[in-house]
């Protein structure tokens, strides 16, 4: 690991898209994520995503093989959805930052599943709820600062780099920074 970041939160997000049973269009699996108890040890990041909908994910363990397996783990245990390793296509990486911070506090690998079977999902106990929602209806003002700008442009097939750079770890979004990329190596 690079030792410049060694404090840097190391994590998975996977957009899981759709047809759901009786849906004529493209939705996206999301949760919304429980507030964090005082008393929770298992919540990494204190506020970030509470009361907000998100896609699932999570961080990488030591335990994990790859950001590929750590991602399958994750969605597993908040969705109770089983994919092989080979549906998760990267499509980004979001670095975010704090405006203070030169290193990102945060690193985020992103990844596209799609979901063709019309399972049912079941969702843990970091949300309160979890549904789909049509991708041109995104519920943006209950979602994370900086996802209108990235997830849509994931969901559409391109493939980003996104930086965020927060004024403070509650998340109020200073700037952005998104490119397309060709590939990942």
């Amino acid at each position: 690991m690079n030792h410049n970041l060694m404090n840097t939160h190391i994590g998975n997000v996977v957009l899981i898209v759709g047809k759901p049973a009786g849906c004529r269009t493209t939705q996206l699996l999301m949760g919304k994520k429980r507030p964090k108890k005082k008393d929770d040890q298992n919540r990494k990041r204190k506020k970030i995503g509470s009361n907000c909908w998100v896609p699932p994910g999570g961080g990488t363990e030591s335990y994990d093989k790859s950001q590929k397996h750590a991602a399958q783990r994750e969605i597993l245990q908040e969705t109770g959805l089983s994919f092989p390793l080979k549906s998760f296509k990267k499509v980004g990486v979001l670095r975010g930052f704090i405006s203070s911070q030169t290193e990102p506090l945060w690193i985020v690998h992103l990844y596209l599943v799609v979901e063709k079977f019309n399972r049912l999902f079941v969702f843990g106990e970091e949300y309160v709820d979890m549904k789909w929602f049509p991708v041109t209806k995104l519920p943006f003002r209950h979602m994370l600062p900086g996802d209108i700008y990235w997830i849509p442009r994931l969901i559409k097939g391109e493939m980003l780099a996104v930086d965020l750079c927060f004024k403070d770890e509650v998340g109020v979004l200073e700037s952005k920074d998104i490119r397309a990329i060709d590939s990942f190596n």
